[in-house]
């Protein structure tokens, strides 16, 4: 077993204990938990459908002896052959992270075969990630309700207030997938239950700063994961697999949580860690034994690029893609941002809580397309 699965993982509700459910989607707006494209917007190769088996997208599949070939559907919308091909991102970038992509041959009738080397399992269900879409365009973070009041186009946001304006217009808005995952990595260790009873009681307030039905608790079992996932990923065998090693806690001075500059829902988790150690309560003790100390941390704003840990840090929030991706890509993409947890000395094992995970939600246009 490596380091990285050492890690005392907490997956809220699917390892560590019960907590209140989440806030519930208004009606209508969450029919399944993997929900298709709403009609309008780009489709993926292959999707995962609401009982989590994969279908076909725009594309049906063949898988032999480890190669996946796509056939995409005539008179289909989007890339297709070798344009699709070269869209696709490189092999050392989501969603080919946790994979081993030996080669890709475009083939006549502009299909594609993608040969996998290694174990990863169900490699088909790589197709389903949005990114291999060859047109995707990533759900905006930003406000856009001046898109909203031009009314001229369709989008697709996380942005609460943007959410939360559409539906005050009655427009048609709709949930398209949980695509993002928030986790928080500590240097110190605690007990598996006991901190998942933070990452809990972190969890259920965090959804209650967003738009009604936006956030959720996790809904992945890490610990499954990694036990799917961490032979196979090439990233498992490189300089990231001892990330599960505790590096040591900042003694003294300016102690830092840290979260991706310019990610709000990220900012709201750093800014409740600040303070959990000054509340009372099992959580506090949790968090004292994670931080070292219960005294109050510094948020500080992780610039792009420089995500790694930073010797004022006590614990970081990242988050990675989530929704009807492959989870050997969601592991490998973790571990890429989680790379600098652990690594600066000390022994024992560090932290990892999955905190929730944020929907990204289509807007119609005033005349109401979209949805």
């Amino acid at each position: 077993m490596s380091n990285w699965t050492r890690l005392a993982l907490c997956t809220g509700l699917a390892a560590c204990g019960s907590a209140p459910p989440p806030t519930p989607a208004p009606p209508g707006e969450e029919p399944c938990a993997n929900p298709v494209a709403p009609a309008g917007f780009p489709g993926t190769l292959l999707r995962v459908g609401c009982e989590g088996t994969l279908e076909p997208g725009r594309a049906r599949w063949s898988v032999s002896q480890g190669a996946v070939t796509l056939d995409i559907a005539p008179g289909s919308e989007g890339l297709r052959g070798a344009e699709l091909a070269a869209a696709w991102p490189s092999l050392d970038e989501p969603p080919w992270l946790g994979h081993r992509v030996e080669r890709i041959v475009v083939l006549p009738g502009d299909r594609i075969r993608v040969v996998f080397a290694g174990t990863a399992p169900d490699p088909a269900r790589v197709f389903a990630d949005p990114r291999l879409a060859g047109n995707w365009r990533p759900p905006g973070d930003g406000d856009g309700r001046d898109a909203i009041d031009r009314g001229d186009e369709a989008l697709v946001t996380r942005h609460d207030e943007s959410i939360e304006y559409a539906r005050s217009l009655g427009r048609p808005v709709q949930l398209v997938a949980f695509d993002q995952l928030y986790m928080v990595a500590f240097g110190g260790a605690a007990e598996l239950t006991r901190a998942g009873e933070l990452a809990t009681e972190v969890g259920v307030d965090w959804i209650g700063w967003g738009a009604p039905g936006a956030r959720r608790l996790p809904s992945v079992n890490w610990l499954e994961i990694v036990d799917q996932c961490g032979a196979a990923s090439p990233e498992s065998a490189g300089g990231t697999a001892s990330i599960g090693r505790a590096g040591a806690l900042p003694a003294s001075g300016r102690r830092t949580v840290s979260y991706p500059e310019g990610d709000l829902p990220g900012r709201q988790i750093a800014e409740r860690l600040a303070s959990a150690g000054l509340r009372t309560g099992p959580g506090a003790e949790v968090f004292a034994a994670l931080a070292g100390s219960r005294e109050r941390l510094v948020v500080r704003p992780a610039p792009p690029g420089q995500l790694r840990r930073t010797g004022s840090d006590v614990a970081g929030v990242v988050r990675v893609h989530a929704g009807p991706v492959h989870p050997c890509t969601l592991y490998g993409e973790a571990l890429r941002n989680l790379d600098g947890w652990g690594v600066a000395g000390g022994g024992g094992g560090g932290t990892l809580l999955l905190i929730g995970e944020v929907g990204a939600f289509a807007i119609g246009g005033a005349a109401g397309d979209g949805p």
